[in-house]
This record gives structure tokens, C-alpha cells and sequence, in this order.
């Protein structure tokens, strides 16, 4: 992995501006500091090239129409970012970080991790290094644990879906009907969900079409972390109950995460 850049939102914002994308600029600035003023955000930006001027990132010097303040190489950087046509973006709840992991060109990839929603890591990276990337970036502290038993129960859409509201649990366990064996994986569930604030961990994929569309989401992973492996969330061929979530061990996790890795070697450029 190597590393190609770090900034704040407020010069990522204004690297992507001058570069020609203004509107997904004001998408990356308004997501950590909301909406403001034109006149705010002029302020913010002019304070702003001073920064990247004692970085060496923006040249003074060049101030005329036909002149650009950016290297050549930042700008061929930022349109490829920007550009992008597939993405894979893990959330990280307890590190208050996001990892988002973008194609920039043949088997070469660009890792994007925001911190604080103020700090922006950019390095490159190639398929096989994608797997490492994610580990590292979660560096969960009972890998190499294994359950001692199993631990899997399934649940319909609409019962997943609760999950997320703490005051519904009474009514997950009465619409899931559970067997004695599954009520006790869904009580161990349950304390590891509880430990992690009723929030799921996931790592999802998306086809970018264009930058001023949504992005489609192609795949989704759901996780959670325990004292004893990794619960994943997996979809089956399950008319009634099509959400199947298990206690799998961290040697398991790993090898979905080798999946993804593979997965990303095969997009369509």
C-alpha cells in the first residue's frame, strides 16, 4: 500500500472544486459541517488554499485563466477519485472512522479513510491487498477466538430490521417462534448487539454510473463482533425466514474477507 495523500475535509473539498466537480465538493463538505452560506464557504476555502500552499499542493504563482494551481498529477488523482465507478465502504462504529475503498484504474485500488469526519487518508492499493486493508482497519481484539458451540437462529426481513430498535426485542423473539437451542443463540446475539449500541457493522459494495447519481448497491455484508468468533448476517433460500445469522469463527470472517478481495478483482471497468 502507498500512501498518496492526507487532508482535511475543508482541502479535499476545495481540491475536488478547482478540479471541476463543485458539486460533489459541497456533498463531501456538508457531510461533516452541514449546510452553509456561499459566503461561508468562500471564507472557508480562501483560509483553506493557504493550507495547501504550505503543503505544496497549490502554486500561488499561478493565478491566470489558462493556468491551474494543481499539479498535473493531483488533478489526474482527483478526477480518477472522483470518477470512480466502484467502491467498497466499510463503517467502523467504535473507531469513529470509515474506510471506503474506491477502483481507480486495472487492478489498482484507492483506500479512503476518514477519521472524525475531519481527516482524509488517501493510499493506493492492488486487489490481493484488500483483505489485509480491512483486517487492519478493524483490528477486532479476539480474532483467533472460537466459539465454544453453535450458535445460529433466522429471522424474516421485517424481524431483522427490528433489531435495531432495543424496545422491539420482546417482539422479535414472539414473531421468530424460536427452538430452545435458537431462543440461546439469539440471548448471546443479543448481549454482544447490546455491547455495540443495538448497531450492526457491514461492508457493502457499489456501482458508482455516474457522480451524479446514487450508488447501487450490489452486495452487503452484515457483522458483529463477540467474545468468541464473528456473528455474520447472510441471506438463504428461505421463503419465511431468508436472514440467517451465525456465530462463525474469526478464521471464517477472514476467509469472507478473502471473498471480498476476490470480488473486486472482477469488476467491469
Amino acid at each position: 500500500m502507498n500512501h498518496a495523500l492526507t487532508c482535511t475535509t475543508e482541502e479535499l473539498a476545495l481540491l475536488v472544486t478547482v478540479c471541476g466537480y463543485p458539486a460533489v465538493a459541497k456533498g463531501i463538505a456538508e457531510a461533516s459541517y452541514g449546510e452553509k452560506s456561499p459566503a461561508e464557504w468562500d471564507a472557508i476555502m480562501e483560509s483553506t488554499i493557504h493550507q495547501l500552499v504550505i503543503k505544496s499542493l497549490w502554486d500561488p504563482d499561478k493565478t491566470g485563466e489558462d493556468e491551474h494551481p494543481l499539479s498535473d498529477e493531483m488533478q489526474i488523482f482527483i478526477k480518477q477519485y472522483v470518477e470512480s465507478k466502484w467502491m467498497i465502504r466499510c463503517s467502523n462504529l467504535s473507531g469513529r472512522s470509515v474506510l471506503m475503498i474506491h477502483h481507480f484504474e486495472d487492478d489498482i485500488w484507492l483506500a479512503h479513510v476518514i477519521a472524525e469526519d475531519i481527516m482524509h487518508e488517501f493510499a493506493l492499493l492492488s486487489n490481493e491487498e484488500i483483505p489485509t486493508v480491512i483486517k487492519d482497519f478493524y483490528a477486532f481484539d479476539n480474532a483467533g477466538k472460537h466459539p465454544e458451540e453453535m450458535h445460529e437462529f433466522f429471522l424474516t426481513d421485517q424481524a431483522f430490521d427490528w433489531l435495531s430498535d432495543q424496545s422491539k426485542t420482546a417482539k422479535v423473539r414472539k414473531k421468530a417462534k424460536f427452538t430452545p437451542p435458537e431462543e440461546q443463540s439469539f440471548n448471546s446475539f443479543i448481549e454482544d448487539l447490546e455491547e455495540h449500541e443495538w448497531s450492526l457493522y457491514n461492508i457493502s459494495r457499489f456501482e458508482i454510473p455516474n457522480i451524479e447519481g446514487d450508488f447501487l448497491l450490489a452486495n452487503i455484508v452484515f457483522f458483529l463482533p463477540s467474545t468468541q468468533g464473528m456473528w455474520i448476517v447472510e441471506y438463504v433460500e428461505n421463503e419465511k425466514k431468508p436472514v440467517h445469522i451465525k456465530l462463525n469463527t474469526y478464521e471464517e470472517w477472514h476467509e469472507i474477507l478473502d471473498a471480498v478481495g476476490t470480488v473486486a478483482a472482477s469488476v467491469e471497468v
